[in-house]
């Protein structure tokens, strides 16, 4: 009976252990599984930001990959280039990227001229000799630059902006005024825009808008004609104005900016040696309150700031990439002892033949600190102009754009007098913008 209670426990016992042992057994398979998943997963991320990582780099060549007579072919220049654009593909691989068993291939099929598709395919080798695989892929074009903007002495061309004037008083000689979105007049507010026939063939003094034209009751907006949806008898008043009903949107004109392109503001400023960080802009306009620039085009990357009763007179083109800012601020300080306070002016001239004007690729704000803006050439803002001052004097010859325009003037004139020949020579002539963008994006596996 000893026997058999002793050999019953060992069976027990050998049973037991090979339970556990088993269920060890799967645990540690389990366990290894959701390891392996979990990498797996890991490396998919990976591999799709490697995948997306091959996108941006062919879009960057896209914009900036110009010719560099090494025998490859330069993706900016055949995108858009007749010759080739329409044919145009390519392809590129880089290895050991995010480690040393990761890859990605980048191939670019052009459908037609600044127009096409890029398949961007990501590989990351797993320790098990898998591999995981990500596939991206994406439809990109460069819009045409528009090749009128109505004579508009004032323009906004975002799809979903506004011309928005409060509280002021707006000459506009021999152009129109056009939005395209809404234009709005609040609180006391005067447009006039004037034609002048005797320096023109074409009746301007217009002003449109793509959806309406709204001003308050104290308001006053007088012009040869109007135009937008919520004109009383819009077809003809709009007829009248030269305009379809409702006009037609306009795309914002663009600027090149920063490309490789030897016409590009940064490119010119680098054959001159006038480009300038933000904080070597500050550091110029601190040692030099009364500061002349006589470069035809001065270039900063970054933001820009005029204060402390700073005054900036350009015999050419300002240019910037961050915001630029007149007059939000009275006083500038250095430090305890080193500072100065006043109001802000800026004066642009135009030599001849040369591009002239303020364009940033970010904001332009004015403030009550402003005391002048003269400007003979293009005030350009491819985000947002922002004016809230009192200026003693506000001239333009040549043109506003921007894709939003809020104007508190506070009854002060604002005159500005269209001269196309001077917005054109300062956007310059690209045919495409140079804004690569996007149309459609997809992930495949």
């Amino acid at each position: 009976m000893q026997k058999k209670r002793k050999n019953f426990i060992s069976l027990l016992a050998i049973i037991t252990v090979s339970l556990l042992l088993m269920v060890a057994i799967y645990f540690s398979n389990l366990v290894l599984t959701e390891m392996r998943i979990s990498q797996s997963h890991s490396k998919a991320s990976q591999a799709y930001y490697l995948a997306e990582a091959g996108i941006n780099e062919a879009i960057w060549k896209l914009q900036y990959d110009t010719t560099t007579g090494d025998g490859d072919k330069a993706w900016a220049d055949d995108f858009v280039e007749s010759a080739t654009c329409e044919t145009f593909s390519d392809s590129f691989t880089r290895t050991n990227t995010l480690s040393q068993d990761s890859s990605y291939t980048v191939t670019i099929q052009s459908s037609e001229c600044a127009r096409g598709d890029i398949i961007s395919t990501a590989e990351i080798l797993l320790p098990n000799g898998n591999t995981v695989q990500r596939v991206v892929k994406t439809r990109v074009f460069k819009s045409l630059n528009p090749s009128s903007t109505q004579n508009s002495a004032v323009f906004t061309g975002g799809a979903s902006e506004v011309i928005r004037f409060m509280a002021g008083y707006m000459n506009i000689y021999d152009g129109n005024m056009f939005s395209n979105n809404n234009i709005i007049l609040q609180l006391v507010s005067t447009l006039r825009a004037y034609d002048n026939p005797e320096t023109t063939d074409v009746e301007e003094g217009k002003v449109a808008a793509a959806n309406n034209i709204n001003k308050s009751l104290l308001s006053t907006i007088i012009s040869t004609g109007q135009c937008a949806q919520n004109i009383f008898n819009p077809e003809a008043s709009c007829l009248a104005a030269g305009f379809t009903r409702p006009p037609s949107k306009i795309d914002m004109p663009m600027i090149d900016f920063d490309s490789a392109d030897a016409a590009s503001y940064k490119s010119r400023a680098q054959v001159l040696g006038t480009v300038y960080t933000s904080e070597e802009f500050e550091d110029l306009m601190w040692n030099n309150q009364n500061l002349t620039l006589n470069n035809a085009v001065t270039y900063v990357t970054g933001s820009i700031e005029l204060r402390g009763g700073q005054t900036i007179t350009v015999n050419g083109s300002l240019v910037a990439d961050g915001n630029v800012t007149i007059g939000e601020r009275s006083c500038w300080y250095k430090n305890i002892l080193n500072w100065r306070c006043g109001n802000s002016q800026l004066t642009i001239n135009h030599p001849a033949d040369t591009p002239s004007g303020l364009m940033t690729k970010r904001k332009i704000g004015a403030g009550l600190f402003l005391e002048t803006i003269n400007i003979n050439g293009l005030l350009y803002a491819n985000d947002e102009l922002s004016l809230v001052s009192l200026p003693a004097s506000f001239n333009i010859v040549g043109g506003m754009m921007a894709r939003k325009m809020s104007l508190v003037s506070v009854w002060q004139a604002l005159n500005i007098t269209l001269d196309n020949d001077l917005i054109n020579e300062a956007i310059g002539d690209p045919t495409y913008s140079p804004i690569v963008q996007i149309e459609h994006w997809e992930e495949t596996y």
